[in-house]
């Protein structure tokens, strides 16, 4: 262990330790970081490219000391030895008592980090876990409130004053309660968050708020004090707060300053309290396509869209994805005084001078379908719809837009062309459908890098860097890294990547004549505009988002999509590259069956150091009673060899029965000698298997790239 620098902060300490852990990460060197242990970590694991769980062995190893394993089992009597507001302030969990010595998780396992406090408090000297900050926080709120309840349940639930008078548990002072709902409103705009979410959680309540499209968590609170402000804001926004049995969606205001907010509340009855979401719309946002973020070629698509004079121009793509904000900035091109602009939502978002906003009440009989019938009889320009969600709606809509109207609107696909086959689905016919539609946007939003701390890219590759430069050719100009800016994720704000369809008379034809393939829409559809993927990565070349934030809002299909676009293969080592940055590597368990133990510890090892759950066996009823004990088991790798379990042949198919239930992937070691087995497994089409001997490493990459398949 070495001497520690006590003239560095403990933050700074951190810092050290981190950069001798990770040396080719040159982020670390110049990094600041402040005084916040929280915001630290986030900032080093952003920095060193790991999750924080690896940052976590990296510091217990430096500091020789050991990770928490288990932060969920906190003995209530540890906990009483030590305060919560002490254990809260600097992260430190007491766990259990072994031996006269109080065994405790920190999140900053150093001298000036609350332990000498902690151990002074508790009169028992320390052995120090390591554990990142945001799960001791967790394991604190829940640790506490476990201890409460258990007192609460052990004295009753009466309460008194000073002078001795009952005081009723509801009875807490409004005042306080109030003004906590209004600081977490405030923190949240602050933060420039969309929604703000408070749901129980671990016996307390934890709030957390949606920023650039990620949740991220403001605090935990207790469970009373959530269902407190959970009553006050229904009171607030018009629900009855006396009903916690029902769904139920209310609205208010927020005047903050100059600017004016529309809440939309949605509570939602959960299993121990009441889930609420609050949705911030600023109405004195300003919408246009110009200062959307939008690419210079896209921005220009849309402009000729929202010019045409009729037809209808849709925007797809899931929730949150900004088509709302599209359509409005769309509105905002051809909102003048000589143009009739009619809107029908559910709700209306944003309040906008000059348009006539119609609200869709179902309970009143006022539908999306009706509404439009009688908008289309008040002589409108320009009809902007919601969402197309049913049969009715969609054919009024292609009507209007045939008898000269441009019909604005929304269509949940997951890309522009299969907007076609899903209003043929709904009953448009492809002859009205080729006529009436202008085009389709698909939209996506992107987390922009942090311009205060970005840092250029440089070897090592990280691997989305690495398939990235193999499939475009090109390398992403920056990397996150991450600053009090960014509050430490190395992203600030979000961009648009689109995919934009304008029709043309092929396209026209092609539907006409019943085509729904979609890669054949696609070969009719090449204009001037690329995919959403190829756009996504001309946005990383620039420098603006990175590889990593592209496939996880586009999905796998950002590499395959590069890969055909760019006419590159995507190989099974590239795959695998990346399935060791994945989910199915963190965590995941995998059903090991072998007929030779002696032969498969290697590979058990080598699994467990890959970060994968090992569940080892011999016998096929086994295998399935730990499938269906393991719900997180993802992969069978079945280890056959003729030894004293018998026949290869025979134990395969015995072991297919007892997992064909299943349907998990398999990979099949085959022993060389056995060609009879490997002839048999090729004619029923199995082609995962690898001939053994075969080195661990090799299984691992063979198996993350059947899984990343």
């Amino acid at each position: 262990m070495r001497t520690p620098d006590f003239s560095l902060s403990p933050t700074e300490r951190l810092r050290a330790i981190t950069q001798r852990a990770f040396p080719a990460r040159a982020e670390l060197t110049s990094l600041t970081v402040g005084t916040s242990v929280r915001e630290t970590w986030k900032q080093l694991a952003a920095a060193a490219g790991v999750d924080v769980w690896t940052l976590a062995r990296a510091i217990a190893k430096d500091l020789d000391l050991a990770v928490a394993s288990d932060l969920t089992s906190a003995d209530p009597f540890a906990t009483r030895l030590v305060p919560e507001k002490l254990a809260a302030e600097h992260l430190i969990l007491p766990l259990r008592e072994k031996g006269g010595r109080l065994v405790v998780a920190a999140a900053c396992p150093i001298e000036g980090g609350g332990l000498r406090r902690t151990q002074f408090v508790s009169n028992r000297k320390l052995e120090v876990l390591v554990a990142p900050p945001e799960d001791i926080e967790t394991a604190i709120t829940s640790a506490y409130s476990r201890a409460a309840e258990q007192q609460g349940n052990a004295i009753g639930t009466l309460r008194w004053t000073e002078q001795g008078e009952t005081v009723s548990a509801s009875a807490t002072e409004q005042s306080a309660v109030v003004r906590l709902g209004r600081s977490l409103l405030l923190e949240a705009i602050e933060a420039r968050a969309s929604d703000l979410h408070l749901q129980p959680f671990a016996g307390g309540g934890m709030v957390r708020a949606r920023v650039d499209g990620i949740l991220r968590r403001l605090a935990f609170i207790p469970g009373p004090v959530l269902e407190a402000i959970v009553r006050y804001f229904k009171a607030q926004g018009g629900m009855d707060p006396t009903n916690d049995r029902v769904a139920q969606d209310g609205r208010m205001s927020l005047v903050l300053g100059s600017r004016d907010y529309d809440l939309r509340l949605s509570v939602l009855p959960a299993s121990r309290g009441e889930r609420l979401v609050i949705r911030f719309l600023d109405q004195t946002r300003v919408y246009r396509l110009s200062g959307a973020g939008l690419s210079s070629a896209a921005l220009q698509a849309l402009r000729r869209l929202a010019m045409n004079t009729s037809g209808v121009v849709l925007l797809t793509g899931p929730t949150g994805s900004g088509k709302t904000s599209t359509l409005y900035s769309m509105l905002a091109e051809i909102n003048r005084v000589g143009v009739s602009i009619i809107t029908v939502e559910d709700p209306v978002e944003y309040r906008v001078a000059g348009i006539s906003q119609v609200e869709v009440n179902a309970k009143a009989g006022l539908t999306f379908a009706s509404a439009l019938r009688s908008i289309l009889r008040q002589d409108p320009d320009v009809v902007l719809i919601g969402e197309i969600r049913d049969r009715e709606t969609a054919e009024i809509a292609t009507q209007a837009a045939l008898t000269g109207h441009l019909v604005l609107s929304t269509l949940h696909t997951n890309d522009a062309l299969t907007a076609f086959p899903r209003l043929i689905d709904l009953g448009v016919q492809p002859t009205v459908l080729a006529d009436a539609i202008a085009g389709v946007v698909a939209q996506r939003l992107l987390r922009r890098l942090c311009e205060s701390c970005r840092a250029p890219v440089v070897a090592p590759l990280l691997p989305d860097e690495q398939v990235f430069s193999e499939l475009t050719g090109e390398l992403p100009a920056y990397r996150p890294v991450g600053c009090e800016a960014c509050d430490g994720s190395g992203y600030h704000g979000r961009l648009p990547v689109t995919e934009i369809v304008e029709m043309t008379p092929e396209l026209g034809r092609a539907i006409v004549a019943g085509e729904t393939d979609i890669a054949k829409l696609g070969e009719l559809s090449q204009g001037p505009l690329s995919s959403m993927a190829s756009t996504a990565a001309r946005r990383v070349i620039s420098g603006y988002t990175t590889a990593r934030e592209a496939m996880r809002v586009i999905g796998q299909r950002f590499w395959t999509e590069l890969a055909r676009e760019f006419q590159r293969p995507l190989s099974a080592r590239a795959i695998a590259v990346l399935g060791s940055e994945e989910a199915p590597s963190s965590g995941a368990s995998v059903l090991l069956f072998e007929t030779n133990p002696d032969d498969t510890q290697a590979l058990a090892a080598a699994l467990r150091d890959a970060r994968f759950k090992v569940h080892a066996t011999d016998d096929p009823e086994s295998s399935r009673r730990l499938v269906e004990e393991n719900e997180d088991v993802v992969m069978v790798i079945v280890d056959l060899d003729v030894g004293a379990n018998g026949d290869s042949l025979a134990m395969l198919q015995r072991l297919r029965v007892a997992l064909a239930w299943s349907r998990l992937p398999a990979v099949v070691l085959v022993p060389e000698h056995d060609r009879t087995l490997r002839t048999i497994l090729e004619e029923h089409g199995v082609a995962d298997y690898l001939v053994k001997p075969v080195a661990p490493e090799t299984v691992i990459a063979h198996a993350r790239a059947v899984l990343a398949r």
